[in-house]
């Protein structure tokens, strides 16, 4: 187990943003998978603050399937 700032992470398992992989299926598969930190690929802010769809939809976050 190890920390960043006063987040508390399971195991050194990180995965790293990779463009055009790292959709919330691939991220939910590793995390299952034993991963201890996942993340998304770098977003556009401009296509977050126009409501781009494409955009909007990489930060989604199955709630209901989301392991800690």
């Amino acid at each position: 187990m190890f920390q960043i700032g006063d987040v508390e992470i399971k195991n050194r398992v990180v995965v790293a943003p990779m463009a055009g992989i790292s959709n919330s299926a691939f991220r939910l598969t590793v995390k299952e998978f034993g991963a201890g930190l996942v993340c998304c690929e770098m977003i556009s802010d401009k296509g977050i603050a126009y409501r781009n769809k494409k955009t909007i939809d990489m930060l989604y976050i199955d709630e209901k399937r989301k392991t800690t």
